[in-house]
């Protein structure tokens, strides 16, 4: 039998997952790394802002219209570069699925900075976001 709220308890220990692994490679950057990509090192990490993880692709597709308006309100002073070379690069708002959730993020951005100031500018549209690091992902080539 089916608890009714096993929904949003799978989603918080998904959520806590993903904070834990987030610290974790951090902390695993490499042989001399300290763990946290310094400022004058780009193209080691990159960072997003994740805005909602959900299961439902409607969900997450209202989501990306929500952000995707929030950032073209945005002045461009308070938006910073995003990276370029990237697979998302060109697009500030994307859906990426990796089982079993829907992930809708802002940027990539060059430093953790940039994400955290992101981060302070989407809180009061986004509560439940945070800045999530990952490694650049080169962009398909075109033929």
């Amino acid at each position: 039998m089916a608890l009714p709220n096993a929904l949003p308890v799978r989603v918080l220990s998904i959520l806590a997952g993903v904070c834990i692994s987030g610290m974790v490679l951090g902390a695993c950057s490499g042989p001399g790394s300290t763990g946290r990509s310094s400022e004058g090192e780009p193209g080691t990490r990159i960072y997003h802002v994740q805005l909602r993880l959900t299961e439902d692709k409607g969900r997450a597709a209202e989501a990306l219209g929500r952000a995707e308006r929030w950032w073209r309100e945005r002045p461009p002073a308070d938006r910073p570069p995003l990276v370029r070379g990237t697979s998302s690069s060109g697009r500030p708002v994307t859906i990426t699925w990796k089982a079993p959730l829907y992930r809708v993020r802002l940027g990539p951005f060059a430093t953790e900075a940039q994400a955290e100031a992101v981060l302070d500018a989407a809180r009061s549209a986004f509560p439940d976001a945070f800045v999530a690091p990952d490694r650049p992902e080169a962009a398909p080539r075109e033929r």
